[in-house]
């Protein structure tokens, strides 16, 4: 895919490696924090804050949001960059751009559902051609997300951005850390 709009953020990660921090519930079994402030450069999402270090590391270059924060929860994550996943309707004073719908549009045909931050931050640092990148917190609901209340339904369609992810894992372009399968 194609990210006009961010140029100047794939220019800053590319060649880089870079750790992508989930937020599924199972970033609490292990204490990879030093492992994920080890890289380049971090990308978080929505409301994965920072509750325990040893788990989740400490540092955010990239904060992508498909929600609205106030600008108080922004401000803890001390983000070099804040990014929408959406339009620049939600936090659009503190965002530095957004991914643009046609990309979005393009990715949820292709998949038959909307596709997660996650995925399209992956895809973002694909395209970007960044050196490596390496995914913690990913289970894709195999344990729910560690904020979200039990009842919460995900419009993501999780089995089929596995495989797609799988199919680079397998290529060496992505690594999941502590992969179970």
């Amino acid at each position: 895919m194609k990210y006009e709009n961010l140029d100047f953020l794939a220019k800053e990660i590319k060649g880089k490696n870079v750790a992508i921090v989930g937020n599924a519930k199972s970033l609490f079994d292990y204490t990879d924090g030093k492992a994920i402030d080890g890289a380049d450069f971090v990308i978080r999402f929505n409301r994965g804050f920072v509750t325990r270090p040893e788990c989740q590391g400490t540092r955010t270059d990239l904060l992508i949001l498909a929600i609205e924060l106030s600008n108080e929860l922004i401000d803890s994550y001390n983000a070099k960059y804040v990014v929408n996943r959406c339009t620049m309707r939600v936090n659009k004073e503190r965002a530095i751009g957004c991914f643009e719908k046609r990309t979005k549009v393009a990715m949820r045909k292709f998949l038959g559902a909307k596709p997660s931050s996650g995925y399209i931050a992956i895809d973002f640092c694909l395209a970007a051609g960044v050196n490596s990148i390496t995914l913690f917190g990913f289970d894709w609901e195999k344990t729910p997300t560690f904020y979200n209340p039990k009842e919460y339904k995900s419009p993501h369609a999780y089995k089929t951005e596995e495989s797609e992810i799988r199919f680079y894992v397998k290529q060496g372009k992505i690594k999941i850390y502590r992969d179970t399968q």
